[in-house]
């Protein structure tokens, strides 16, 4: 049986794919991954567990006619190739999936990584929103099981589609993995310094100005950043006008198989979602169980999820996360008590065994085992 599993973005830094796709491999399925090229990349690769397929097109960089041209390009790859099941991230590339269903008798998994109706930039462009909330709807009935990252954001489609056949959790969680001890990251000097970190996207609403504002008040650490995205700018004129530019450390995007030693190396891991959204208000995102498995405390917004997680592991504390002088006063509460450091790592270390994608695997492969009956 095969599984295609189908985004719009690279698959580089999709980490959810990436161990769906490994872990039903494993169970002995074969997996396709097709995702979106780049020139001069190949358009076929044969990786470790999976068969990559890439879709080029000359509007990767954005736009309406990415969507288009790629989705296009993506219904006549399924039509041709007719997959069991058309595993489908995200709502860009649910028409081509649905598309693809009409025409053959494979089976439609639609794992929803964010509610959409309450997506950021949609609060900022109401067309385009009613425009992408009319094709979900219209796609819904076609779909066989829905995914989403947390419980409460199964809730809300429940509520929304209440017609809908089934809907599943799955958490972005990393598998299990003991951190190197040897990897250190560049410009960093850890004998000197507490080192604060934040990784993932420099997005508006993940409390990154804030956390910038309230570093001048914490004295003796070093804040960094890995990642990147359409804030940097903004974040690097903000670190000059706090004159912080000797202690702050943008470290760029890092690989896969390198993020959660580097994630070690930290003191703390900061996730403070802004509620500004419905999707930040239930955020469940990887880095905050990446932290988690790299071992090491949370700082995190006192948004329900993470408060969730955080009374039941103890693994760090929570703050609101508008609150500049209260995220200044808990980082230096929690990097200048030692015993009490030692004691969130080892919950944490504790907790990796619980929150790890190897148990996750399991509930995902029963999904494609069902789907078939």
């Amino acid at each position: 049986m095969v599984i295609c599993h189908i985004t719009i973005n690279p698959i580089d830094y999709e980490r959810r794919i990436q161990n769906q796709a490994g872990s039903a491999s494993e169970a002995g399925y074969n997996v396709w991954i097709v995702a979106l090229g780049k020139p001069f990349e190949k358009n076929q690769e044969k990786k470790k567990n999976y068969l990559l397929w890439r879709i080029l097109t000359p509007y990767y960089r954005g736009g309406p006619l990415k969507f288009l041209h790629f989705n296009w390009k993506l219904v006549l790859f399924l039509f041709k190739k007719r997959p069991d099941i058309i595993h489908c991230h995200d709502l860009w590339v649910l028409p081509a999936a649905v598309l693809s269903t009409i025409f053959s008798k494979c089976k439609l998994i639609y794992d929803a990584h964010e509610y959409y109706p309450g997506l950021e930039i949609f609060t900022r462009n109401k067309i385009k929103k009613k425009i992408w909330i009319l094709i979900e709807s219209l796609a819904i009935p076609q779909v066989h099981i829905l995914l989403a990252v947390s419980e409460p954001l199964a809730k809300l489609y429940r509520e929304k589609y209440p017609r809908l056949k089934q809907i599943e959790v799955i958490r972005n969680l990393p598998k299990k993995e003991i951190p190197k001890k040897k990897f250190t990251i560049p410009e960093i000097h850890p004998l000197q310094k507490k080192i604060i970190l934040y990784q993932g996207h420099f997005r508006p609403g993940r409390g990154l100005e804030n956390l910038i504002d309230a570093f001048p008040h914490v004295p003796g650490a070093q804040l960094v950043l890995i990642g990147g995205g359409e804030l940097e700018e903004k974040l690097r004129r903000r670190i000059e006008k706090n004159r912080l530019e000797d202690r702050v450390t943008f470290a760029g995007y890092i690989a896969t198989d390198q993020l959660i030693s580097a994630t070690a190396c930290a003191d703390l891991g900061i996730a403070l979602f802004e509620p500004t959204s419905i999707n930040y208000a239930y955020a469940l995102p990887n880095k905050f169980f990446e932290y988690i498995m790299a071992g090491i405390p949370i700082l995190a917004s006192n948004i329900d999820t993470f408060q969730a997680y955080i009374n039941e592991y103890k693994v760090g504390l929570t703050v609101d996360p508008f609150d500049i002088g209260k995220i200044a006063d808990t980082i230096n509460f929690m990097v200048s008590d030692i015993e009490r450091l030692d004691e969130w790592r080892k919950n944490a270390r504790e907790a990796s065994q619980k929150l790890n994608w190897e148990l996750e695997a399991k509930k995902m492969n029963r999904i494609y085992e069902n789907i078939q009956r």
